[in-house]
């Protein structure tokens, strides 16, 4: 079907201020799979092995033990987006601007620490017309639209074993809702009316994570890190309501006047997410640099709605990022003290689509990132950027291809707690 919708038909992509990208049509949407934090953004989204005591890191909860036992850690952000999308021959425009987390982070005991933190999980925002002309009917048009998503909530919890190692997990309640439909309009013919299936799905539920870290000094107060992480398969429950109708309306201006109900239901609903892990490395020295590299693999052949598999393909994703900051004592000059990042990703993702040209084509991710902290006055709290910019999919065999530009800002608060102060 979507060979059609992307390939062949006069694609026309209604970029808006909601659109997400075309290929959120396919399993959840757009997989927010990045690091919840601004500071691993500019690193390339690496996260597996990284750690440190003003550092948040979800995507591997056993980092949160390298935290000091003291310390109260809170992190926020947002992001804008601007892409173009296009084929061979057409081209559009979208921009868009969300709430990206909120995440905090302390100590219970020296080997125990607890964090918290909400974030958007998926996001599904398209509308497509596909146009085609069938024999005593004329042109026929398909509208394919969705919007919505998914949000996580989190509650995660990481154990100090020994000196090098540590554990931890993250719990997950996810809710949301998103909706898809399917309209079919014969607007050169008066004999034929528009009909529209329309699929609402409410979901709530629980899913989880895990995390391994091993590190150990190398020397000259560098530290080498080994990182893995586990996401365990889960089904996610919720409730569906199926709605399909027939109906009058302009495709221009989208007036529309129903007609009538042809079939209507609520159910229960179950969507399999699949497992997956990665592992990564990193090697860091104090506050002056950091280095590491990450892999990441998610079994998404797995992915199924309602006991059904779906076409997609397994997925993986290497990432490689540094940071330096060129002196984090100084006193005199700021910019000395401000820390700078850059990295870069590619992945293979979970969709393959049958081109015009008779060829199949993974729709697969490239980026590169730059960033900073900029450390705020008087405390050790900073202001985090990052700037990633990357191709998403490809024109080949007519399908879409977005190019992107993104914006990441952030904001991490580090204070101490339980510090008895002395004044002389």
């Amino acid at each position: 079907m979507f060979v059609c919708l992307m390939a062949g038909y006069g694609l026309k992509a209604q970029a808006q201020a909601d659109i997400d990208s075309p290929y959120s049509l396919f399993g959840l949407g757009q997989v927010n799979n990045s690091s919840m934090n601004v500071r691993l953004k500019g690193m390339g989204g690496l996260a597996n092995a990284m750690y440190g005591n003003g550092l948040i890191n979800v995507v591997n909860p056993a980092s949160y033990a390298k935290i000091d036992s003291l310390s109260f850690l809170f992190d926020a952000g947002f992001y804008l987006k601007s892409s173009t999308f296009s084929t061979s021959s057409l081209s559009e425009k979208a921009n868009n601007a969300s709430f990206d987390h909120v995440s905090m982070c302390f100590g219970l005991l020296p080997w125990w620490k607890m964090a918290f933190g909400v974030q958007p999980f998926t996001t599904s925002g398209y509308n497509i017309l596909v146009d085609s002309y069938e024999n005593d009917i004329g042109k026929t048009t398909t509208r394919f639209k969705g919007k919505g998503g998914l949000n996580r909530v989190f509650w995660g919890n990481a154990f100090k074993i020994g000196k090098h190692f540590a554990v931890g997990a993250n719990a997950y309640y996810v809710f949301g809702d998103s909706q898809a439909e399917t309209s079919l309009y014969f607007p050169d013919s008066a004999y034929y009316i528009g009909s529209r299936r329309s699929i609402d799905v409410m979901v709530r539920s629980f899913m989880f994570d895990y995390g391994l870290l091993f590190n150990t000094s190398v020397g000259d107060d560098m530290e080498l890190g080994l990182g893995f992480t586990y996401t365990q398969k889960i089904n996610l429950k919720g409730e569906q309501t199926l709605c399909i109708r027939s109906f009058e309306e302009d495709i221009d201006t989208e007036v529309e006047y129903s007609i009538d109900t042809i079939a209507y239901g609520v159910s229960k609903s179950k969507t399999t997410l699949p497992q997956g892990f990665g592992i990564g490395v990193s090697l860091q020295k104090g506050n002056d640099w950091a280095l590491g590299a990450d892999f990441n693999w998610s079994q998404w052949s797995q992915f199924a709605r309602q006991g059904k598999t779906e076409d997609l393909q397994n997925s993986w994703k290497v990432s490689a990022g540094a940071e330096f900051t060129p002196k984090h004592t100084s006193i005199s000059g700021y910019f000395s003290r401000v820390t700078y990042r850059f990295g870069g990703f590619y992945e293979h993702g979970f969709i393959s689509l049958p081109g015009n040209d008779g060829l199949d084509h993974s729709i697969n991710k490239v980026g590169a990132t730059v960033g900073m902290s900029l450390p705020l006055p008087r405390t050790l709290s900073k202001v985090n950027l990052a700037v990633e910019a990357g191709q998403y999919g490809t024109r080949e065999g007519g399908l879409i291809q977005e190019r992107y530009a993104k914006v990441n800002f952030g904001i991490s608060v580090f204070e101490h707690w339980f510090m008895k102060r002395k004044y002389k």
